[in-house]
């Protein structure tokens, strides 16, 4: 069986402005630190955007792609197993979980992305929006 390995993507912050004013009077030269591997900010009054090469964008879109094919994948494993459990007799049913695992399997790594938490800086609030910054108050969706 042959191991593929997925390069894990780091992307490490360099170009940084702080309005899309400044950002605009750059021009196109604004871009040129930009390079594979680093991730621009740009903040403004709408929000914070993050700028990034053309093959960090297709890494992070392949990265997101082979996570919903894993999750669309372990959906069907777990009604195989449930069919399974309700028919533990039937030797169609368990070939058909045997295979089900089996091309699930046929990836060796999932895939993984390393970016550091975000930090809001200096933001301000409507104190009747509710807003929570703190990354542990936040539950994932799934």
């Amino acid at each position: 069986m042959v191991t593929q390995t997925l390069s894990r993507i780091k992307l490490t912050p360099t170009a940084h402005w702080n309005s899309f004013e400044q950002f605009r009077t750059a021009g196109a030269n604004a871009l040129t630190n930009i390079t594979p591997g680093t991730v621009g900010t740009l903040h403004s009054k709408t929000g914070q955007y993050r700028i990034l090469t053309e093959v960090d964008f297709q890494h992070l879109l392949g990265i997101a792609a082979d996570v919903e094919r894993l999750q669309q994948g372990l959906s069907v494993v777990m009604r195989a197993v449930r069919v399974a459990q309700n028919h533990p007799q039937d030797s169609e049913t368990l070939a058909l979980l045997a295979e089900t695992v089996a091309m699930l399997g046929t990836v060796n790594v999932l895939p993984t992305a390393s970016v550091p938490p975000l930090v809001p800086e200096d933001i301000s609030v409507d104190p009747e929006d509710e807003v929570i910054l703190s990354p542990e108050q936040i539950r994932a969706p799934i």
